[in-house]
């Protein structure tokens, strides 16, 4: 085999790889420093990933989830150097032609090669004791309601509908309102969810992630509607309105305690500002 023949065969190696169903990739990549603009936001958006005044923190909670799909809260993300909280990017990126559509998922993988790639980012996986809030039956029992179809449902990326209609079976709609007091009132909806689902959802009104103690198997129909306090604690006052701790247990029957247990998290082992392009 000539020296030519190797080059080709060396292109060709690289070209499968950066196209593995394991690895896909982007297409095309923008990555510029900026100042904040106060809108911060990172989502996909068929298939690209759009991310405007974004910290590296927020780029990985959109790549990286739990082993169980869960966003990994800032508590779960450890060792980072502080710029990843201060430092913001704006970030257009185009997938490559991978056959059919874009899932969500795979523009997550994207970005996973994307921050390894422009922000040399290595990370590892461990388990650690953290503060989290524990759900349990509370004393008066349980008041979920299990779905009457409990054939199990598959849903890829974001599990959250903006159709403010019932849920499709799997999704959860969300949506806020203001309230008399003066207090923003949310409501979560669920069609034939998991608990854990359900809690991957909760958990971003909480400022601990959500263990699941309470023994719930199979499918629910879910709704709960609580004011969002100006900061979430279970040990302090409830802002005006229902507070999401006593939703919890009054509407569901169930209680969040604060314990420590151990988690996921995501370990930073290494990153670095990228080059602006």
């Amino acid at each position: 085999m000539g020296a030519r023949d190797v080059i080709v065969v060396a292109v060709a190696a690289a070209s499968l790889t950066a196209q593995s169903p394991g690895r896909p990739t982007f297409d095309a990549v923008s990555v510029k420093p900026i100042a904040s603009s106060g809108f911060p936001g990172v989502r996909a958006v068929g298939d690209r990933l759009v991310a405007e005044d974004a910290t590296l923190r927020a780029l990985i909670q959109f790549a990286y989830q739990t082993a169980d799909d869960r966003r990994f809260l800032n508590s779960q993300i450890v060792d980072a150097p502080r710029w990843v909280d201060s430092d913001r990017f704006s970030v257009q990126a185009k997938a490559a032609a991978i056959g059919g559509a874009v899932t969500e998922r795979e523009i997550r993988r994207m970005t996973q090669v994307m921050l390894e790639d422009r922000f040399q980012l290595t990370t590892h996986r461990e388990q650690r004791e953290l503060p989290v809030y524990d759900l349990v039956v509370s004393k008066g029992g349980s008041k979920l309601t299990r779905a009457a179809d409990q054939t199990p449902t598959a849903v890829d990326g974001n599990p959250v509908t903006l159709d403010r209609a019932a849920p499709p079976r799997g999704r959860f709609t969300q949506f806020a309102r203001p309230s008399p007091s003066g207090a923003i009132t949310f409501t979560i909806t669920g069609t034939a969810v998991t608990i854990p689902a359900f809690l991957g959802v909760l958990q971003q009104y909480t400022d601990r992630p959500i263990v699941n103690s309470s023994g719930a198997v199979g499918l629910y129909d879910v709704r709960l509607e609580f004011a969002l306090p100006q900061s979430q604690s279970a040990t302090s006052d409830d802002a005006p309105g229902v507070s999401v701790f006593t939703a919890v247990q009054e509407q569901l029957g169930l209680k969040l305690d604060a314990v420590k247990r151990r988690v996921e998290v995501l370990v930073v082992d290494h990153a670095e500002h990228p080059t602006p392009d």
